[in-house]
């Protein structure tokens, strides 16, 4: 078996990179976590969380709390899983640590992993945090305005330099939650600055 000791870890529910770690998250050392190789698939399958391992699986991580940590041949992710088999928490490992936990493992021996898939969307996004917090904002603050229609209609033009829309609200909610651009900083700014002159 393949273990690597204090390994500093941030546990979520959804999978960040290390540079997305805030000041604020729960950073925990870890003394001593297994390690598993696994191919590509099943690697992908782990980040997106949609793993469901069985009892025999869960017992090897007993003494680790259910924590343990999966490698393909070049990337790491520290997964804890719940008594039912389940990731419930994910982390990436910071790059040197990372580089350390590839350089240790043994290369040759690939777990074949015993699981079912959980459906569900991928976990893992293309967005940075700071990304999901603008459109979390963004929707949130159009949502709660979406009675007042002058400031809906500015919004609006804002983002499409144009007003020939009749259901502006909505048609502002699906390109905000559609692949994330300059515009939506934009528009996080233009909210910003509304917030400020109405305080």
């Amino acid at each position: 078996m393949n273990y690597v000791y204090n390994i500093k870890v941030n546990l979520k529910n959804k999978l960040y990179n290390f540079y997305e770690w805030d000041k604020n998250d729960d950073i925990v050392t870890l003394d001593r976590v297994e390690v598993f190789l696994v191919n590509e698939s099943t690697y992908e399958d782990i980040i997106n969380m949609k793993v469901h391992v069985d009892k025999e699986f869960l017992n090897k991580l007993k003494l680790s709390n259910n924590i343990c940590i999966f490698c393909n041949d070049i990337d790491c992710v520290c997964t804890k899983f719940n008594n039912d088999g389940i990731i419930e928490l994910i982390s990436k490992l910071d790059l040197e640590e990372e580089s350390e936990v590839l350089d240790e493992i043994n290369l040759k021996n690939k777990l074949d992993l015993k699981y079912n898939i959980i459906d569900g969307k991928n976990n893992y996004s293309f967005k940075t945090r700071n990304q999901e917090k603008i459109v979390f904002e963004l929707k949130e603050y159009i949502t709660k305005m979406k009675d007042d229609n002058d400031l809906i209609d500015y919004l609006y033009y804002e983002w499409f330099n144009n007003n020939r829309c009749k259901n502006k609200y909505e048609k502002l909610l699906s390109v905000i939650d559609s692949e994330y651009s300059n515009k939506h900083e934009e528009l996080y700014n233009v909210i910003k600055l509304l917030n400020c002159k109405n305080v």
